[in-house]
Formats: C-alpha cells, sequence, structure tokens
C-alpha cells in the first residue's frame, strides 16, 4: 500500500508546520498533492524523500532558492551534481572571505592593544600619572596615529567617510567595508548596504529606516535600540548580533541568520521572518504581532513573555 500522509503527519515526522509545507509548494519545491473528497492534501513517499533531499541540502548552507535550482535540474542529473560542488564551494568561499576579514580586524585591534599596553604598562603607577595629564581622546588619537603609519586607511576613516557622504546626498554604499565601524547614533535611512561588511560594528540606536541591507554581513554587531522600520533585511548573517530594543517593525529579514541573536523587547510588529533562522535566539518579551514565520527555525529560542498575536501564535504551534 502506498505511503498517504495528511500535512500535519507530514509536518510532525520533520518538526515543520504545515505552512512551511504549503510555502514550499508554492516555490515549487513540492509538487502538488492529491487531494481527498473532503479536500484535504494527502502527501506520498515522493514527498518524504523531497523533504530529506530539502532538509540534506539546507545543511549544506542552501538556501531554498539554491534547493530549487537544483531541483529543476533533476536531483539525479550530472548537471545537478556539479552544481552543487559549486554551490558548496561558493559558500565555503565566503565564509573564509569573512574569516579573513575578521582575522585581519582582530590583528589591528591586537596591535592597537600592544600599543595602550605600551603607554600604560601594567603597574607601572609612574607612567600612568604622565598618561593621566592628557585626556583620553588624545590617548586615542596617539594609538590611531600609530595604527596609521604604514598609510592604510583605518575604520574610523572610513566610517568619518560614510557619514560625510550621506550628508552629501549619497545613498548607495553596496559592498562598502565597515569592520567593527563605530556608527553609534548616525542616521542612515533610505540608504543601500546591500552585501556590505559590517561585521563588530557598533550600530546602537543606529536610524535606518526603509534602508536596504540585503545579504548584509553583521555577525557580531551591537544595534541596541537600532530603528529599522520597514528596513529589508533579506538573506542577511545576523549571527550573535545584539537587537534589543531596536525597532524592527514591518521589516523584511526573510531568510536572515540570526541563530543566537539577542532581540529581547524588540519590536517585530508586521516583520518577515519566512525562511529565517533563529537557532537559540532571545526573543523574550520581544512583540510578534502579525509577524510572519513561514519556514522559520525556532528552535531553543526563548520567546519568554513575547507578544503573540492569534496568527503568530498558529504558526509557531502548527
Amino acid at each position: 500500500m502506498s505511503l498517504e500522509l495528511l500535512i500535519g503527519e507530514l509536518a510532525n515526522q520533520w518538526g515543520i508546520s504545515p505552512q512551511a509545507i504549503r510555502y514550499y509548494e508554492r516555490l515549487g519545491l513540492l509538487n502538488q498533492p492529491q487531494r481527498t473528497k473532503a479536500g484535504y492534501r494527502l502527501y506520498s513517499e515522493e514527498a518524504l524523500e523531497r523533504l530529506k533531499f530539502i532538509r540534506s541540502a539546507q545543511n549544506f548552507g542552501l538556501s531554498l532558492n539554491e534547493i530549487k535550482q537544483l531541483i529543476d535540474l533533476k536531483c539525479q542529473s550530472i548537471t545537478s551534481y556539479i552544481k552543487f560542488k559549486n554551490m558548496v564551494k561558493a559558500h565555503l568561499e565566503e565564509l573564509e572571505q569573512q574569516i579573513d576579514k575578521l582575522t585581519v580586524t582582530r590583528q589591528d585591534l591586537a596591535r592597537r592593544c600592544e600599543q595602550i599596553n605600551n603607554l600604560i604598562p601594567d603597574d607601572d603607577v609612574e607612567s600612568a600619572r604622565v598618561i593621566s595629564n592628557y585626556s583620553l581622546l588624545n590617548l586615542m588619537q596617539q594609538v590611531e596615529a600609530s595604527s596609521s603609519v604604514d598609510g592604510r586607511i583605518t575604520v574610523l576613516d572610513k566610517a568619518n567617510e560614510l557619514l560625510q557622504l550621506y550628508s552629501a546626498g549619497e545613498r548607495d554604499f553596496q559592498g562598502i567595508e565597515l569592520i567593527g565601524a563605530k556608527l553609534s547614533g548616525a542616521i542612515l535611512s533610505d540608504a543601500n548596504f546591500s552585501r556590505a561588511e559590517m561585521m563588530l560594528a557598533s550600530l546602537n540606536e543606529v536610524s535606518m529606516v526603509r534602508t536596504k541591507l540585503k545579504g548584509v554581513y553583521l555577525n557580531g554587531a551591537d544595534l541596541v535600540g537600532a530603528y529599522l522600520k520597514q528596513a529589508e533585511i533579506t538573506g542577511a548573517v545576523l549571527i550573535g548580533v545584539d537587537l534589543s530594543e531596536a525597532n524592527l517593525m514591518e521589516a523584511t529579514l526573510v531568510g536572515s541568520n540570526l541563530g543566537g541573536a539577542c532581540l529581547r523587547g524588540a519590536n517585530l510588529q508586521g516583520a518577515n521572518l519566512s525562511e529565517a533562522v533563529l537557532i537559540g535566539a532571545d526573543l523574550s518579551g520581544a512583540d510578534l504581532t502579525g509577524a510572519i514565520f513561514l519556514g522559520s527555525n525556532f528552535f531553543e529560542a526563548n520567546l519568554k513573555d513575547a507578544i503573540l498575536d492569534k496568527s503568530a501564535l498558529s504558526q509557531l504551534q502548527e
């Protein structure tokens, strides 16, 4: 006898919501199932195997769009094998580039730390007295000057240049490198930061209303109290980012990776979190009224005291 599962039974087997399965159907990842006389979906062994394929592909870091490309090429074809290999290689290269840039940032910070230690040696009271005659700003400027001896553009220079360009009317900052930049309190609304590299950046209370952040790298960045209403943050990497009390009302976070992110007290009213990864994220006290979670992963996420309307609750419970 052939396998026939109702949508709830299929969803339970894979630990996903029925809405996610319907979403996969709309994307063409799953074929339209047969229906009972009463109109209920009936899924066959083929659907079960397709879900196994999707889950396995996701474990290699592939997006649903990439998985759809493989399915369209027919999973057993030589072309699909080559395409799969190239996709995985591209993701690996992307991660290696991020690691390289973070390594450079760490080396730069370590060099500055060493310069500070030289200026203020541990347990050297006399040196501390001499330094105390100067302001902390003077100390930081002295270290900055030493760091720039080789002619490299510092993160501070880049941040200042960005703010100057924005003030002059520039709004296109696609692909800009601002690793570790200090931009807290800046107004950067209606700008385009797609594919920007802003890992470890300080963006507390920044205003980015309607700003495009497609594919942006914000790993480890601080966005406490950031105002991101209607921002477009699709496919972004925000692992470990701090978005406490941030305003993400009606923001688009489709496919973004928010694993381990802190969203305590954040306003996510009407936000689209479809396909987003929120594994281990802290959403305690967050307002999720009207938010969309199609295909999202909330495994071990903290939703204590989160504000959820009937729609949000049904999506999480299914």
